[in-house]
């Protein structure tokens, strides 16, 4: 018996603790931003939970204070009132270390029959709820020292069909947090990005398939992405610049890759007519993290030389 407890205070002091830190996560009251937010509580951290939908935010707090945690709820809009959402987090605690940006919506339906107002409050939720909230927290998790940013993305960015706004949403939220990854973490904060898969109230309905929606609920548990949101989001984590799909028990780190790149003897439209089977082909794939790696890429191709030039100028060739 006493070495199973010695085993399990060992275990617990392991625990990744989040003692003294400030989180704020979007969509909380319900889904996966619930678990996200509860999880984050029970490791210690006071927790920002933030949802439009009122009733639905003081839930997940009364869960996470009977648990002995400590939350207070926050009902801004992540479009139209980040300033305010991240102005509950000071004033509530004085501080702001970790944002996790996961508010949103789905919708589905033909592009050029869906309504236009529609289509682009999918796109506002996602784009612009995780770009203004990150753009008023930025200042506080840089004062933090060691702020985590943790923006959502998702399967849906390489694009689904009638799913038009998500994918683009998705795919927009992908770009900013790598074009963000540099910038911040010149500063100090850590961006990365996660593709969850699990079952939710959003996901719920989304599948036809009765056997895909009973794997989803019986093996995907939200809580899972959870756990794996709060590793990315401790302090001692070092991981940055990252794009994570998270799934269950299991995480792949997800990027661009490339295919062989091809090239004609002449830039007109015959000579790519007749190298199309070659453009199409498969091939061994090059990974690529960034805009700036790919660019890169596309130069040096041409002359290899251009390498070590761009290497004597320090690696840098971002826009002016």
């Amino acid at each position: 018996m006493n070495d199973v407890v010695q085993e399990m205070n060992m275990i617990d002091a392991e625990r990744l603790n989040f003692d003294g830190r400030v989180a704020l996560v979007t969509g909380a009251g319900s889904g996966m931003g619930r678990e996200h937010a509860v999880m984050l509580a029970s490791r210690g951290a006071k927790v920002v939970v933030n949802d439009i939908a009122t009733r639905a935010a003081a839930d997940t707090v009364r869960a996470i204070t009977d648990a002995g945690g400590t939350a207070v709820a926050d009902n801004n809009n992540v479009v139209t009132n980040a300033s305010e959402l991240v102005r509950s987090a000071i004033d509530n605690y004085s501080r702001l270390d970790i944002v996790i940006n996961n508010a949103g919506i789905a919708g589905f339906g033909c592009f050029w029959e869906m309504d236009e107002g529609h289509w682009w409050n999918i796109f506002d939720t996602h784009v612009r709820g995780t770009v203004e909230v990150s753009r008023h927290a930025m200042p506080h998790l840089i004062t933090s020292g060691s702020g985590r940013l943790i923006n959502t993305s998702s399967h849906g960015m390489l694009g689904t069909p009638h799913g038009s706004a998500y994918s683009a949403a998705k795919a927009a939220i992908w770009g900013f947090s790598n074009s963000l990854a540099d910038e911040a973490g010149a500063a100090g904060v850590q961006v990365n990005t996660v593709m969850p898969s699990a079952w939710t109230p959003m996901t719920a309905n989304s599948f036809d398939n009765p056997a895909v929606a009973k794997f989803l609920q019986e093996r995907l548990p939200a809580n899972a992405v959870a756990a794996f949101v709060t590793w990315l989001a401790h302090q001692d984590t070092t991981v940055h610049g990252e794009t994570f799909q998270s799934a269950g028990v299991s995480a792949v780190r997800t990027v661009f890759s490339v295919r062989p790149r091809v090239r004609v003897e002449s830039a007109t439209p015959e000579d790519w007519a007749h190298n199309a089977e070659s453009l199409l082909r498969d091939g061994e794939l090059t990974p690529i993290r960034n805009g700036i790696e790919s660019f890169r890429a596309e130069i040096v191709s041409f002359d290899p030389s251009m390498d070590a030039e761009i290497a004597r100028a320090g690696g840098a060739i971002e826009p002016k």
